[in-house]
């Protein structure tokens, strides 16, 4: 009777689903949480639905039908499947000592390294978390850590917040793109998420600012000086840093960025911020690689706001949206009646900007904005039709 009762259990272990060694996956093994609905095609050549949870093993084949699910790996790694957004396809992921990815997309997170294939191309995540992709070739796309890329032989890196479509095997580009996220996926969204807002409030202040700036102003190291005190114990900030092709508030805006980072010196942060945003970054996402936080960033761009000298529109007559602003600052127009000899009265306190750039008097010249630094930069959000929220 025992001898019948061993083999039955023996049987009975061969039927069933591969399971994980202990309490650690081994290598090729994962353990499978579906929230929604995924299909094992295990590699015994069964069939099985899963709506919840189940172990997977080399060679199964999983196919996520609906909803999201997490794989937990050896070493503390965790693969998201998910089904698919938009025009991408659903995740599909076959098990091995390198898992390969068939379809879809699969968020790879890893405490110290992991490796998986892509269209034929290897990725190794290391110490961090990547979206990885197949379409029509290969995309991964570093949120944190680092990911390399060997395809046919040929390695790149792709630090955080780049990605890299390698359109074919043996082919990928030379160099990592910044990161084209979209605001409504949800892996973007938990990432960098504060980089988005973040970076919807930077360029409708960087829009604003070049709109309503006078005419010749934003150009040289002593503007910038003065609107961002910060510059003056920078003796690497010269004229030879600021492009003039380069609208006053990207000037700003970056030069606010560089000077609160700390990643290399003031000339290296200067040339790595601006070559980011040249390459098409977002200033969320330039911020974020420079590990400027929000406070003091938007901090210093409203005090620079506070001492620049501005020029809105007011509200037309209706009240309601304002006018294209003026290119310079308003001037008196002679009248066509000469009025009445007006008493004796003090100067006025608000000085009009002279024509010298260089020496700009920095007075606000708006007072429709309010008389806190807050209420400038929510004017120029307004005059833009931004938004300073987020």
């Amino acid at each position: 009777m025992r001898t019948r009762l061993v083999a039955s259990l023996l049987a009975a272990a061969a039927l069933a689903p591969v399971g994980c060694a202990n309490d650690e996956p081994r290598a090729g093994e994962g353990r499978l949480e579906v929230d929604g609905q995924a299909i094992v095609h295990r590699e015994s050549g069964t069939r099985e639905v899963v709506e919840d949870r189940t172990d997977v093993g080399p060679g199964d084949r999983v196919e996520l039908e609906d909803g999201v699910a997490t794989m937990a790996l050896r070493d503390g790694v965790r693969f998201e499947l998910r089904a698919g957004i938009d025009d991408t396809a659903s995740s599909v992921v076959t098990m091995a000592t390198t898992p390969v990815l068939e379809a879809g997309d699969l968020l790879v997170t890893a405490p110290e390294q992991s490796m998986v294939s892509v269209a034929g191309t290897t990725v190794v995540v290391t110490e961090g978390s990547a979206r990885v992709s197949r379409a029509l070739g290969m995309v991964a796309a570093t949120y944190e850590g680092a990911v390399h890329l060997d395809s046919a032989g040929i390695e790149r890196q792709v630090p955080a917040l780049r990605e890299m479509h390698v359109p074919a095997l043996g082919r990928p580009p030379r160099a990592p793109r910044p990161l084209d996220y979209d605001a409504r996926d949800p892996w973007d969204r938990r990432f960098l998420g504060a980089a988005i807002d973040l970076g919807r409030t930077l360029e409708a202040l960087a829009n604003g600012y070049t709109q309503n700036l006078n005419r010749g102003e934003g150009r040289t190291p002593g503007f910038f000086r003065i609107v961002l005190p910060g510059l003056r114990d920078e003796p690497a900030f010269g004229a030879g840093l600021i492009d003039l092709g380069m609208p006053p508030g990207e000037t700003l805006i970056g030069a606010a960025i560089t000077h609160l980072g700390s990643r290399g010196d003031f000339v290296t942060r200067w040339h790595s911020v601006f070559g980011f945003r040249t390459e098409g970054a977002e200033w969320g996402l330039v911020a974020l690689d420079q590990d400027v936080s929000r406070p003091p960033l938007l901090g210093s761009i409203e005090q620079a706001v506070g001492t620049s000298p501005l020029t809105f529109a007011g509200p037309g007559p209706t009240g309601g949206e304002q006018a294209a602003p003026p290119t310079t600052t308003p001037r008196p127009t002679t009248p066509t009646t000469a009025p009445p000899t007006p008493p004796p009265t003090s100067p006025p306190t608000t000085q009009l900007v002279p024509e010298n750039p260089v020496t700009p008097v920095l007075e606000p010249v708006l007072e429709t904005v309010g008389d806190t630094v807050s209420g400038l930069v929510g004017g120029l959000l307004g005059a833009m039709g931004g938004s300073g929220d987020g």
